[in-house]
Order: C-alpha cells, then sequence, then structure tokens
C-alpha cells in the first residue's frame, strides 16, 4: 500500500513570503542610503551658498539707500504710517513733583514776612521723536549709525486729583490766597521746564527704544542680517559715542 503525500504547511508559504519581503525591502533601503551622503554633500553648498547671498542682498541694498538718501525719506514714511502719529513715544517717566514759591514784600521800605506755599502732585513726563525730523543714517562694519532728531517732549500730564497746596510760611500781614494763585498759575511753565531737566534721566530709556524700532523696521524693509548692529545717537547730546547695541533679534 502506498504511503500517503505530504503537503506542504501553508506556515511555510507564509514564512518564505515575509523573507522575500524583508529581502527586497533591505536592498531598496541600502540603495538609497548609498546615495544619500552625496544629495546631502550636494544640498550644503547650495543652502550656504543662498544664505550668504540673501546676507550680501540686504547689506548692499540697505547701502544704495542710504547712499542715495532714500532710506531717510522710506523711514519716516512707513514710520508715520505704522504709528499713525508723526511723533513716536520712546520714553516715559512718572514722578511726584514739589514745587515750592517764597513771596516776600517791603511797604515803606520795611520787609514784610515771607509768604512761603508749595504745590506737589503726580507729574507724567512723555518723552518723544519727531519723525518729520532729521534722520541720518550710516553704515559701517555691520553696524548701522543713526543721528537722529533731539528729545523732545509732550506738555507734562498732572494729576490734578491730587495736586495740594500747602503754606509753609504764613502772615496775617500778607494775602496768602493770592501767593497761591500765583504759584497755580505758574505750574504748566515749571513743569515744562522740568521736563528738560529730567532729560538725563530718560536718555538711556529712550535710546535703546529707537534703537528697537530702527531694528525692527531694517528687518522688514531691507531684511538685513540678524548680526547687523544698531546705535542711535540724538542731535544735541555729547558726541562721545556709546557702545553699539545689541544684535538684531531673531526674526519671528
Amino acid at each position: 500500500m502506498p504511503a500517503p503525500s505530504r503537503r506542504p504547511s501553508p506556515a511555510l508559504f507564509v514564512l518564505g513570503a515575509l523573507v522575500l519581503a524583508i529581502l527586497v525591502a533591505a536592498s531598496i533601503l541600502v540603495g538609497r542610503l548609498s546615495r544619500l551622503p552625496g544629495e546631502m554633500a550636494g544640498a550644503i553648498p547650495r543652502t550656504i551658498h543662498d544664505t550668504a547671498t540673501a546676507v550680501s542682498a540686504g547689506l548692499t541694498k540697505l547701502a544704495a539707500a542710504i547712499r542715495s538718501r532714500r532710506i531717510t525719506t522710506e523711514f519716516t514714511s512707513t514710520a508715520t504710517e505704522v504709528h499713525g502719529t508723526k511723533r513716536l513715544q520712546v520714553a516715559e517717566l512718572n514722578q511726584v513733583e514739589v514745587v515750592e514759591r517764597r513771596d516776600a514784600m517791603q511797604v515803606f521800605g520795611f520787609p514784610l514776612p515771607d509768604v512761603v506755599v508749595s504745590a506737589r502732585a503726580p507729574v507724567t513726563f512723555t518723552y518723544v521723536l519727531d519723525l518729520d525730523g532729521p534722520w541720518d543714517f550710516d553704515l559701517a562694519d555691520r553696524t548701522v549709525t543713526v543721528l537722529a532728531p533731539p528729545l523732545a517732549w509732550n506738555a507734562p500730564a498732572v494729576d490734578v486729583s491730587k495736586l495740594t497746596f500747602v503754606k509753609a510760611e504764613t502772615s496775617i500781614l500778607r494775602d496768602e490766597d493770592r501767593v497761591v494763585e500765583e504759584l497755580r498759575t505758574s505750574l504748566t511753565a515749571m513743569f515744562r521746564q522740568r521736563a528738560r531737566q529730567n532729560v538725563p534721566l530718560v536718555r538711556e530709556t529712550a535710546r535703546r527704544q529707537a534703537e528697537e524700532f530702527v531694528r525692527g523696521w531694517l528687518l522688514r524693509a531691507y531684511g538685513v542680517p540678524e548680526d547687523v548692529r544698531v546705535v542711535v545717537r540724538f542731535r544735541g547730546e555729547p558726541a562721545a559715542m556709546r557702545p553699539a547695541g545689541p544684535a538684531l533679534p531673531p526674526r519671528g
């Protein structure tokens, strides 16, 4: 009696198909990996070349605009359009101001007692730059030097709700209310003068704000490289230059 024939197990067919698929996938992967170093080697020089070209183009465009003085017109026009005003606010100072007035008087050559009154109030001083004023730009050694208009200021804002008057020295022989009223009417002029005196307190803050504004504008308008520095000087300040400001911030 003949022996029964053996049929191959279905599991063997599945195993063989799986091994064949692994071998085909491995051969395809090896082929792609062999071409990868050459492709990367070609891509790196192209990336470096494109970056260098963009940096050079930004600086060249900026230098040409500065030489033709077109940059000043573009800067003023763009800044005015963006802010909707011709003044750029660069600093704000809040402090309590105390103003004293001493009033002396004589009658027939005889001095009367002095009257001394003082006014005390919180005042906000706002400092600005005139965008229509003279702005000069210069580019050298990857540093943009800006000669900006002198610092100016808006009318000081007085918190009248907290304005108080104190009579430090009085006399029944004097009209104290008149002295108080004279002090009240002179406060506006006095605070304007105080705004000028406070310029040294806000100059460096104003400088940093102006540099950030110009830096952001150069990025948008000319695409200058991010390591270009911006230094701002104000007209009328000492000629000694401060160290170059920080590099341009990364693009958002």
